[in-house]
């Protein structure tokens, strides 16, 4: 049996890549023929591309495109390696017709993990992340709407579309009950794919760090958005501990750094090394949680259920910071990791389950 999965690959965002990776990963685990298929709608991936000139974008993406350009360019340079190394995809495809094209080789469709369903996110591509044009059978796994209110103006599209699904399963909690009453289906809560392996399989995909970053010897900090609780509590951490601050994602003002060009490879020896983690990522939450780190998540906006229904799942509520500026106590609070991977066993079980049985 062919499968294909069609999910957000080809940008430079470290949670979309390694997704990908671990549910290709599972899925040939089952004993399928599985590819990545290579969708690239220029319209998705022309923020995240560093090229200057690709896709249509206003003149202030294209300036700020202009003075991070090394920068930018060096970052795809680890993504695409890492693609090429561990990512089977298949041939490029760039419209829905193409699109349409490559689906029919394969027996079964799997569409997710991430934000395949976020309108924005899609960029309103609902034939192509909906799977209308798919004649094998149409699965979900761990599909996100990001925020499922953003469903609001479109939901005859969705309840069309859902309707033709054969499994459905999603990663939020908020989303079971308007995905069950628009498809009229079952739907099943899932882990996102990267809970679906275990450390030591992360570990044979780490690249060792630069000689500027001292293992087990600094704080990890993976930072979305704007959220001055957060960088108040970095201050706090650094001066209290006085170790060094690894930055991936967004500058801090006011904060003296280490900022490395990080591939996937290289995002999973940081989260291995650090000391601390603060994130206020969703796949920050998973790695620091995957390799026992004391960390703290901060609120992302309007995208903190994902983080909510996890630490929820493995009761890590605690971890968890709204607005204020945390107490240090809780990150240094020590955690049952114990009874963390006995709940993400259980959980990941009930995942792969779902898997199993939509695919037979």
């Amino acid at each position: 049996m062919k499968v294909g999965i069609l999910t957000f690959h080809r940008t430079t965002n470290y949670g979309a890549v390694l997704q990908t990776y671990a549910l290709q990963k599972t899925i040939l685990d089952l004993g399928y023929d599985v590819k990545v298929i290579d969708y690239n709608n220029e319209e998705i991936y022309s923020y995240c591309d560093y090229r200057v000139l690709y896709g249509k974008l206003p003149l202030k993406t294209r300036v700020g495109k202009i003075i991070r350009y090394s920068h930018n360019k060096k970052i795809a340079k680890t993504f695409n390696k890492f693609r090429n190394k561990w990512i089977d995809l298949s041939v490029e495809c760039n419209t829905n017709a193409q699109l349409q094209s490559v689906e029919d080789g394969y027996d079964a469709i799997i569409c997710g993990s991430d934000q395949v369903w976020n309108p924005l996110a899609i960029h309103f591509d609902f034939d192509a992340f909906l799977l209308s044009g798919v004649k094998g059978k149409r699965i979900s796994y761990a599909a996100s709407a990001g925020n499922i209110t953003l469903w609001e103006k479109y939901l005859k599209k969705y309840w069309i579309c859902l309707h033709r699904f054969d499994s459905i399963s999603v990663r939020e909690s908020e989303m079971i009950q308007p995905v069950e009453n628009l498809s009229e289906k079952k739907v099943r809560l899932v882990l996102d794919p990267t809970l679906l392996l275990n450390k030591k399989e992360w570990e044979k995909l780490e690249e060792p760090l630069g000689n500027e970053i001292e293992k087990d010897n600094y704080i990890l900090v993976y930072y979305l958005g704007k959220n001055r609780a957060l960088t108040d509590t970095v201050k706090k951490l650094q001066k209290q501990t006085g170790l060094p601050v690894v930055l991936l994602g967004r500058q801090i003002e006011g904060i003296k750094s280490i900022s490395v060009p990080a591939g996937p490879s290289q995002f999973l020896s940081l989260f291995h090394h650090a000391k601390f983690v603060i994130t206020s990522s969703f796949h920050g939450t998973v790695f620091s949680i995957l390799y026992h780190k004391p960390f703290l998540v901060f609120g992302n906006g309007n995208y903190n259920s994902r983080m909510n229904t996890l630490l929820s799942a493995l009761k890590l509520q605690s971890r968890m910071i709204d607005n204020e500026s945390a107490n240090l106590e809780r990150i240094n609070k020590v955690v049952d990791w114990g009874q963390v991977d006995s709940l993400h066993k259980a959980l990941k079980e009930k995942s792969i389950n779902f898997l199993i049985e939509a695919l037979r």
